[in-house]
């Protein structure tokens, strides 16, 4: 089974919703789950306001939902911000 069946069936074990305001002052929203055998991360930057904003990344870690919320915002600030 993978990941996508799993969350479509509700088999997280856990589910935070964190949201925050960076130093640019863009709204991020930082989803993060726990399944039986990883760690999911989803961050989203969508303004509402100019300037329109609308980003996405995600990312996986085995061990550590710490570890996999700093890789997808990292992919966040990347896509977001043009960082290498």
């Amino acid at each position: 089974m993978n990941w996508i069946q799993d969350y479509v069936l509700l088999r997280e074990i856990s589910q935070r919703v964190t949201q925050l305001v960076n130093e640019h002052g863009d709204e991020i929203e930082l989803e993060t789950i726990r399944f039986k055998d990883h760690y999911r991360a989803v961050a989203t930057i969508c303004q509402d306001k100019e300037p329109f904003k609308d980003f996405f990344a995600e990312a996986v870690d085995q061990r550590s939902e710490k570890e996999a919320a700093r890789k997808a915002l990292k992919e966040l600030y990347r896509q977001a911000y043009s960082l290498s």
